[in-house]
């Protein structure tokens, strides 16, 4: 329905205000407005308006338009004012000015450190082309006696199933990296390499850059190799470039021959994958792996269309998986950009994984704390310095000023402070990077192409200035000109109790602070300290490689006959990383309808006795015993899940292979402590040796190493001699709660630093405010320790109270992350008290120091003007 009263568009309205000079507005509007209804008598209401709409574009000429040009320039020399004045004001202050940058620029070079470490962690997968559409897939095993283990690796032939039987799948590759490194070797040049298998599809769902070679067809022959570039220039030297090496040959294990077919670039730090050399997937099949339904051995990774589902997708699967007795029903598609942060499983690519994601969250909270503190010291000393600049406040209201104008001035001075701390921080960056790193084991860089950073730093330093500035701003642009002129100017008390809440905050923040890196210190600590139920300590492994196995018998027996040699063992899994679990188990008395998860691996004569584990009932393998071969020993908890009451000698069978428990050892940890002592089953089969383990006795390392390098070369001539320490491969386990360490302490250290730098802007503050009342009460005859209490009471009461506030708000932080771990220390009081009579100690020492001066000085100097 058309309108009975059309009017001009208002739009069109607007744009005419917005340009056309004031002295030519009412004129032409009225002119426009004429025009519009003497059109509508003789047009329809559209064409009106369209006509209205041209006269004003027609309106777009020099003569018409609005000069901007000097009360921008007006704008500007206000700005410039605003900044000069600031620079003045900073300048006339410089201990106030001192302790504001300093503590802004400490605060932001933390920050900047922690934001580029978090900015590292979340960027992990995301330089691969189309990083989003990858997933891989893995699978929650869910056992009838509740166990839940979680896996990261497929059977061999699923990927190929889904890819062929459900949409929306562009591309899928296989991944299986060999647990041991393998050597390679080229002339004389050999080394220990990561070897990984993928399918000839990988480089489409990972779109790596190639040096040299075809991406399409480098995988396509079984006897190809594709090396990384750090590889290649290990074997062919800086110029193999130069040179081409496409088509030169490899060897593997000494005797198995491969083409050089590409050379793709070395992979940046954040990615989950690490390998050396890519062979074809296909070469598992010519080597006899099972590739079937019945195991978990290999990870598969897709890549979807873009419009896919992987939540659908996901479902689809797992409905096949419920169809079938050999699979899982929980197997559910992982995004790759998820893979680092999000992982928490007992079998993934390189060994069991935990969550990563909560340091992340600890550390915003770390960041966002120190840039508090910062701003709280801005604000407090700010303040506290009113009655200093009321005169110049009040001055500028009486000869006009507007409030938004001195809070632009005052605001102006907070963020100029910001920049100048930026700088700094900038600065300081560039130098402790490196150091950084390797504290933390990152390779982080910042360098221009990080400009987004770079830009959300400017923009996060002018945040900072705003919001450190804003209190005071506020605060001092309130002040009413007519009372300050005349002298009766009082701050009152609602600005002394903000800077009191203001620095109960700060005093919490650090208590908090220290109170949590104390007890990460301490879980870590018993970690290191814990019994673990076996001896990790001078205990050495090596790869069982070449034909160690073969010349096992002749290799030990040497090394027994030596006095430094305590024990000589053999084993499929380490200590530190079990990967073997199963079904398949049964004993008298088990229901046949249970399926039941149990950790499973081999072990050879004297495991028990070079691990130093202590036995429960019966006896450990013994070559006095060959039925052993076929035997069980079984842990605390294994027995436990059995219900045996006198399990020595009763029937046990593992996969059809009936034996007799023989022995029971007592629980030890033969995983990480993220995760508790699990059911375990040790059994006899040489087959399945992957490590030699060596009990070295105290004394001279050094030379103990020498005679089992001296008998591994014996008996292994071809394969170069390489070993681990256990304790130290245990302590890799707890990397991240030892890097962890380490920063907290670091940042600690700054956040207290930073606290107790507003802390003496306020004392002495304080102090050259009660100067006089301080001499007085000298006159009076006050000693110097009453002084001191009376100037101290008011900071104890703010600390106590900011203790009292930390204990609830630490507890709840501490619990959360303590969660995550199976064993884990008590929360004591004394966690607490240590570092809140540590914030007592440090404000007692500089309240003492600051008012030191002002105590010992002669009363007469103060009271000389009164």
């Amino acid at each position: 329905m058309k309108p009975t009263n059309p009017i001009p568009p208002s739009a069109a309205q607007k744009f005419l205000c917005l340009f056309l000079k004031d002295d030519l507005a009412e004129e032409v509007h009225g002119d426009l407005q004429e025009q519009f209804h003497a059109m509508l008598k003789k047009k329809s209401p559209f064409r009106a308006r369209l006509n209205y709409w041209y006269q004003v574009i027609n309106y777009v000429r020099p003569f018409a338009l609005k000069n901007y040009k000097s009360k921008n320039s007006n704008y500007l020399i206000m700005y410039r004012h605003h900044v000069k004045i600031a620079w003045r004001n900073v300048l006339k202050d410089k201990i106030s000015f001192l302790i504001n940058t300093l503590g802004l620029a400490l605060s932001m070079f933390c920050a900047m450190l922690i934001i580029l470490w978090i900015n590292d962690e979340l960027s992990y997968e995301t330089f691969f082309p189309e990083s989003d559409q990858i997933y891989r897939l893995v699978q929650d095993q869910e056992y009838d006696n509740g166990e839940v283990f979680k896996v990261a690796a497929n059977p061999g032939i699923l990927p190929l199933y889904i890819n062929d039987n459900y949409a929306g799948i562009k591309a899928f590759t296989r991944f299986r990296p060999l647990a041991d490194k393998v050597l390679v070797e080229h002339g004389n040049t050999q080394f220990y390499e990561h070897i990984t298998y993928v399918d000839s599809t990988f480089f489409d769902v990972f779109q790596l850059p190639f040096l040299a070679g075809n991406p399409e067809n480098s995988l396509d022959n079984p006897n190809s190799m594709v090396i990384t570039a750090n590889t290649a220039e290990k074997y062919f030297g800086k110029t193999w470039q130069q040179d081409g090496i496409l088509g030169k040959m490899i060897s593997l294990n000494t005797n198995e021959q491969y083409l050089v077919a590409g050379v793709i670039d070395n992979l940046p730090s954040n990615t989950h994958f690490k390998f050396d050399v890519l062979l074809p997937f296909r070469k598992l099949y010519e080597q006899g792996w099972y590739l079937g339904w019945g195991n978990n051995y290999y990870y598969a990774y897709f890549l979807l269309e873009k419009n896919a589902s992987a939540a659908a997708l996901s479902e689809q699967i797992s409905k096949f998986a419920e169809t079938r007795d050999d699979l899982t029903d929980v197997l559910y598609l992982q995004a790759l950009e998820k893979i680092h942060l999000y992982s928490d499983f007992d079998i993934d690519v390189y060994g069991s994984t935990e969550l990563r994601y909560p340091y992340v969250n600890i550390f915003v909270i770390v960041a966002i704390a120190i840039i508090l503190i910062a701003c709280i010291n801005f604000m407090n000393l700010s303040t506290a310095q009113s009655e200093k600049r009321a005169k110049e406040i009040g001055l500028r209201k009486a000869i006009g000023s507007r409030r938004s104008q001195i809070m632009g001035q005052l605001l102006s001075e907070s963020v100029l402070i910001a920049m100048l701390a930026l700088i700094i921080a900038w600065t300081a960056t560039g130098f402790a990077l490196p150091y950084f790193n390797n504290i933390a084991d990152k390779s982080i860089t910042f360098g221009v192409d990080k400009w987004s950073i770079w830009l959300a730093f400017v923009i996060g330093s002018v945040f900072i200035g705003l919001l450190a500035g804003s209190y005071p701003a506020i605060y001092l642009s309130k002040f009413k000109p007519v009372q300050v002129l005349k002298g009766k100017f009082h701050t009152g008390g609602g600005g002394t109790t903000f800077r009191r809440i203001l620095v109960i905050v700060q005093f919490a923040v650090s208590i908090i602070l220290l109170a949590g890196t104390a007890i990460v210190y301490k879980q870590f600590q018993y970690f290191m300290d814990k019994d673990l139920g076996y001896d990790k300590d001078l205990l050495i492994y090596m790869p069982a490689r070449g034909d160690i196995m073969k010349n096992y018998d002749s290799f030990k027996n040497e090394l027994l006959q030596q006095s430094s040699i305590n024990g000589v063992t053999i084993s499929s899994d380490i200590p530190t990383y079990t990967v073997h679990s199963f079904g398949g188990f049964d004993w008298e008395g088990k229901n046949e309808e249970d399926d039941i998860l149990l950790h499973a691996f081999s072990a050879g004569f004297d495991y028990v006795e070079t691990l130093d584990l202590q036995l429960a009932e019966g006896r450990s393998f013994s070559p006095d015993f060959p039925a052993d071969s076929g035997n069980y020993i079984l842990n605390e908890t294994a027995l436990k899940l059995t219900g045996l009451t006198a399990p020595i000698g009763q029937r046990f069978t593992m996969w059809g292979n009936e034996g007799k428990i023989v022995g029971i050892v007592k629980d030890f940890n033969f995983k990480s402590l993220h995760k508790k002592v699990e059911p375990l089953v040790l059994f006899m089969n040489r087959n399945w040796t992957a490590y030699l383990m060596v009990r070295i006795a105290p004394g001279d390392t050094d030379q103990s190493l020498r005679l089992v390098e001296g008998s591994w070369n014996k008996a292994n001539p071809e394969y170069p001699f390489e070993y681990h320490f256990m304790d130290q491969q245990y302590e890799n386990l707890y990397n991240s709660e030892k890097r962890m360490v380490k920063v907290f302490d670091y940042f600690t250290f700054f956040t207290l630093f930073i606290a107790c730098l507003g802390l003496i802007g306020l004392i002495n503050h304080m102090v050259e405010k009660r100067r006089k009342e301080i001499s007085i009460r000298k006159v009076f005859g006050a000693s110097i320790s009453r002084i001191l209490t009376l100037l101290f009471r008011e900071y104890l009461q703010l600390i106590l109270i900011a203790f009292l506030i930390s204990i609830p708000v630490t507890i709840y932080l501490v619990l959360d992350w303590l969660d995550n771990y199976a064993y884990r220390i008590e929360v004591q009081w004394w966690m607490f008290a240590i570092p809140g009579f540590l914030v007592l100690f440090i404000a007692l020492l500089l309240v003492s120091g600051q008012t030191a001066k002002a105590v010992r000085q002669n009363p007469v100097d103060s009271l000389r003007h009164e």
